[in-house]
């Protein structure tokens, strides 16, 4: 991808320095249906450097309502991801969680089972860009991509603590697993990632799963 505009990266390193401040402000209710400022003044303008643009200039509105923060990051880092600037993806999804999290924390009551599904998603979404960043950046071989894959297995784990039947968390695990030579644990993922695909009814998952060839060991990430 080329290099960003200079105005895209200000506003891109202004809108980090807001958004954290931005959802400690107590806000001010706009009159307007919120939903539908958000598609308009971020989801459905185009194409992806307006866009981000856009929502990093709606990111930065301190009228806007807590809820609104983590939804407007995600899209940002799925526009960033659509145009391959994985870096940004990976920063964006990462405030996303951040920001749910710290919304999910400061509310009443217990955390329903569709928002550990749904953190759980986010982490495996943070995984694959990860895994993205990690395969078009660094060589194979070097220690930043096994630093990277560390990371990115990390990932996994936290997605699986959320949701232990995250069967396409089982599956990337195993994939990473395996790179670092831990056969036994990345085949006991594989079978975990096919039997929680077949109790959720995806067959086509499960089907897939079972035709896999995991990749080869990587002796460079040998762990000690």
């Amino acid at each position: 991808m080329d290099s960003p505009s200079r105005g895209l990266r200000l506003a891109v390193c202004f809108a980090l320095v807001l958004v954290l401040p931005a959802a400690q402000t107590p806000p001010t209710l706009h009159s307007r249906d919120e939903w539908r400022v958000v598609d308009k003044e971020c989801r459905d303008v185009s194409p992806a450097q307006a866009k981000i643009r856009a929502c990093l200039n709606l990111l930065s509105d301190r009228r806007l309502p807590t809820a609104y923060l983590a939804p407007i990051t995600g899209e940002i880092s799925i526009t960033f991801q659509s145009v391959r600037d994985y870096g940004n993806a990976i920063k964006y999804k990462q405030i996303e969680i951040e920001r749910t999290s710290a919304r999910q924390s400061s509310s009443s009551g217990e955390a329903l089972p569709a928002s550990f599904g749904a953190m759980s998603l986010r982490y495996t979404e943070l995984g694959t860009l990860q895994a993205l960043n990690r395969q078009t950046t660094f060589d194979s071989q070097s220690d930043e991509a096994r630093r990277g894959a560390t990371e990115e297995q990390n990932s996994y784990n936290l997605a699986l603590q959320y949701n232990p039947m995250n069967y396409r968390a089982y599956r990337y695990r195993a994939e990473i697993r395996s790179q670092f030579c831990e056969s036994a644990s990345a085949a006991q993922d594989m079978e975990a990632a096919v039997r929680f695909a077949e109790q959720a009814g995806d067959q086509d998952a499960a089907r897939d799963f079972k035709r896999v060839t995991l990749g080869a060991c990587v002796p460079a990430w040998r762990r000690d």
